[in-house]
Protein backbone atom coordinates (compact mmCIF):
# COMPACT_ATOMS: atom_id res chain seq x y z
CA UNK A 1 0.00 0.00 0.00
CA UNK A 2 1.22 3.43 -0.90
CA UNK A 3 0.33 6.22 1.50
CA UNK A 4 2.28 9.19 0.22
CA UNK A 5 2.92 12.34 2.20
CA UNK A 6 2.87 15.51 0.13
CA UNK A 7 3.89 18.91 1.53
CA UNK A 8 3.34 17.71 5.08
CA UNK A 9 -0.07 16.15 4.44
CA UNK A 10 -0.52 12.40 4.63
CA UNK A 11 -3.63 10.25 4.16
CA UNK A 12 -5.66 9.67 7.32
CA UNK A 13 -7.53 6.38 7.63
CA UNK A 14 -10.55 5.50 9.77
CA UNK A 15 -11.40 2.06 11.18
CA UNK A 16 -12.39 -1.05 9.22
CA UNK A 17 -10.78 0.38 6.11
CA UNK A 18 -9.33 -1.73 3.35
CA UNK A 19 -6.73 -0.12 1.10
CA UNK A 20 -5.31 -2.62 -1.35
CA UNK A 21 -1.49 -2.72 -1.45
CA UNK A 22 -1.68 -1.78 -5.15
CA UNK A 23 -3.70 1.38 -4.48
CA UNK A 24 -2.07 4.80 -4.03
CA UNK A 25 -3.25 7.62 -1.78
CA UNK A 26 -1.39 10.93 -2.00
CA UNK A 27 -1.60 13.99 0.22
CA UNK A 28 -4.64 15.39 2.03
CA UNK A 29 -6.87 12.31 1.79
CA UNK A 30 -9.37 11.52 4.56
CA UNK A 31 -10.79 8.00 4.59
CA UNK A 32 -13.68 7.47 7.01
CA UNK A 33 -14.73 4.14 8.57
CA UNK A 34 -15.79 1.19 6.44
CA UNK A 35 -14.25 2.40 3.17
CA UNK A 36 -12.87 -0.03 0.58
CA UNK A 37 -10.21 0.93 -1.96
CA UNK A 38 -9.47 -1.80 -4.49
CA UNK A 39 -6.32 -2.56 -6.58
CA UNK A 40 -4.96 0.12 -8.86
CA UNK A 41 -7.10 2.96 -7.47
CA UNK A 42 -5.35 6.32 -7.23
CA UNK A 43 -6.60 9.04 -4.91
CA UNK A 44 -4.58 12.23 -5.30
CA UNK A 45 -5.05 15.21 -3.01
CA UNK A 46 -1.95 17.28 -3.65
CA UNK A 47 -3.84 20.49 -4.49
CA UNK A 48 -7.01 20.14 -2.37
CA UNK A 49 -8.63 17.68 0.05
CA UNK A 50 -10.33 14.40 -0.90
CA UNK A 51 -12.81 12.93 1.59
CA UNK A 52 -14.26 9.44 1.26
CA UNK A 53 -17.14 9.25 3.72
CA UNK A 54 -18.28 6.18 5.63
CA UNK A 55 -18.74 3.10 3.47
CA UNK A 56 -17.61 4.60 0.16
CA UNK A 57 -16.17 2.00 -2.23
CA UNK A 58 -13.53 2.79 -4.86
CA UNK A 59 -13.04 -0.08 -7.28
CA UNK A 60 -10.16 -1.17 -9.49
CA UNK A 61 -8.28 1.50 -11.43
CA UNK A 62 -10.56 4.38 -10.45
CA UNK A 63 -8.91 7.81 -10.23
CA UNK A 64 -10.02 10.52 -7.83
CA UNK A 65 -8.20 13.85 -8.02
CA UNK A 66 -8.82 17.12 -6.20
CA UNK A 67 -7.57 19.32 -8.98
CA UNK A 68 -6.46 22.93 -8.71
CA UNK A 69 -8.18 23.80 -5.46
CA UNK A 70 -11.36 21.79 -6.21
CA UNK A 71 -11.95 19.58 -3.17
CA UNK A 72 -13.65 16.24 -3.72
CA UNK A 73 -16.14 14.49 -1.46
CA UNK A 74 -17.45 11.00 -2.11
CA UNK A 75 -20.36 10.72 0.28
CA UNK A 76 -21.45 7.73 2.36
CA UNK A 77 -22.35 4.47 0.68
CA UNK A 78 -21.32 5.50 -2.82
CA UNK A 79 -19.55 3.25 -5.34
CA UNK A 80 -16.92 4.57 -7.72
CA UNK A 81 -16.70 1.73 -10.20
CA UNK A 82 -13.86 0.26 -12.27
CA UNK A 83 -11.88 2.84 -14.20
CA UNK A 84 -14.14 5.77 -13.26
CA UNK A 85 -12.61 9.24 -12.97
CA UNK A 86 -13.64 11.90 -10.48
CA UNK A 87 -11.76 15.13 -11.30
CA UNK A 88 -12.53 18.02 -8.96
CA UNK A 89 -16.14 16.85 -8.63
CA UNK A 90 -18.30 15.51 -5.79
CA UNK A 91 -20.62 12.53 -5.47
CA UNK A 92 -23.71 12.39 -3.23
CA UNK A 93 -24.81 9.69 -0.79
CA UNK A 94 -25.52 6.16 -2.07
CA UNK A 95 -24.57 6.89 -5.68
CA UNK A 96 -23.02 4.63 -8.28
CA UNK A 97 -20.52 6.01 -10.77
CA UNK A 98 -20.38 3.35 -13.47
CA UNK A 99 -17.48 1.65 -15.18
CA UNK A 100 -15.36 4.19 -17.04
CA UNK A 101 -17.64 7.14 -16.23
CA UNK A 102 -16.12 10.59 -15.68
CA UNK A 103 -17.23 13.53 -13.53
CA UNK A 104 -15.39 16.75 -14.36
CA UNK A 105 -14.50 19.88 -12.38
CA UNK A 106 -17.20 21.36 -10.14
CA UNK A 107 -19.84 18.85 -11.21
CA UNK A 108 -21.96 17.16 -8.55
CA UNK A 109 -24.32 14.23 -8.37
CA UNK A 110 -27.27 14.32 -6.01
CA UNK A 111 -28.01 11.48 -3.61
CA UNK A 112 -28.99 8.09 -5.05
CA UNK A 113 -27.91 8.92 -8.61
CA UNK A 114 -26.44 6.48 -11.10
CA UNK A 115 -23.91 7.75 -13.59
CA UNK A 116 -23.96 5.06 -16.29
CA UNK A 117 -20.93 3.29 -17.68
CA UNK A 118 -18.85 5.55 -19.91
CA UNK A 119 -20.92 8.67 -19.22
CA UNK A 120 -19.28 12.09 -19.13
CA UNK A 121 -20.61 14.62 -16.64
CA UNK A 122 -19.31 17.94 -17.94
CA UNK A 123 -17.75 20.70 -15.82
CA UNK A 124 -20.19 22.45 -13.51
CA UNK A 125 -23.12 20.08 -14.24
CA UNK A 126 -25.42 19.51 -11.26
CA UNK A 127 -27.24 16.17 -11.36
CA UNK A 128 -30.38 16.06 -9.16
CA UNK A 129 -31.09 13.19 -6.78
CA UNK A 130 -32.40 9.82 -7.99
CA UNK A 131 -31.50 10.25 -11.68
CA UNK A 132 -29.89 7.93 -14.20
CA UNK A 133 -27.33 9.73 -16.37
CA UNK A 134 -25.91 8.22 -19.55
CA UNK A 135 -24.04 9.35 -22.64
CA UNK A 136 -21.48 11.89 -23.76
CA UNK A 137 -22.25 14.47 -22.63
CA UNK A 138 -24.20 12.92 -19.77
CA UNK A 139 -27.95 13.43 -19.87
CA UNK A 140 -30.58 12.60 -17.28
CA UNK A 141 -32.71 9.91 -18.91
CA UNK A 142 -34.70 8.40 -16.09
CA UNK A 143 -35.94 8.90 -12.55
CA UNK A 144 -34.73 6.00 -10.44
CA UNK A 145 -37.49 3.97 -8.81
CA UNK A 146 -37.49 1.84 -5.66
CA UNK A 147 -36.32 -1.26 -7.60
CA UNK A 148 -33.33 0.68 -8.98
CA UNK A 149 -32.44 1.93 -5.52
CA UNK A 150 -32.76 -1.57 -4.05
CA UNK A 151 -30.42 -2.92 -6.74
CA UNK A 152 -27.82 -0.27 -5.94
CA UNK A 153 -28.10 -1.04 -2.23
CA UNK A 154 -27.58 -4.75 -2.96
CA UNK A 155 -24.42 -3.98 -4.96
CA UNK A 156 -23.06 -1.90 -2.09
CA UNK A 157 -23.87 -4.64 0.44
CA UNK A 158 -21.90 -7.17 -1.63
CA UNK A 159 -18.90 -4.84 -1.65
CA UNK A 160 -19.22 -4.27 2.08
CA UNK A 161 -19.10 -8.06 2.64
CA UNK A 162 -16.03 -8.30 0.39
CA UNK A 163 -14.40 -5.55 2.43
CA UNK A 164 -14.37 -7.83 5.47
CA UNK A 165 -13.20 -10.79 3.38
CA UNK A 166 -10.31 -8.81 1.91
CA UNK A 167 -9.31 -7.56 5.34
CA UNK A 168 -9.31 -11.16 6.63
CA UNK A 169 -7.43 -12.59 3.63
CA UNK A 170 -4.84 -9.84 3.45
CA UNK A 171 -4.60 -9.30 7.17
CA UNK A 172 -4.83 -5.58 6.56
CA UNK A 173 -7.23 -3.36 8.44
CA UNK A 174 -6.94 0.18 9.70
Amino acid sequence: MNLVEYKGKKPVLGQRVYVDPQATLIGDVVIEDGVGIWPGAVIRADEAKVILEKGAMVLENAVIEAASGKAVTIKSGSIISHGAIIHGASVGNNCTVGIGATLMDNSTSGDYTVIGAGALVTPGKKIPAKKLVIGIPGKEVKDLDSADLANNKKEWELLDQKLDEYIKIRGIAY
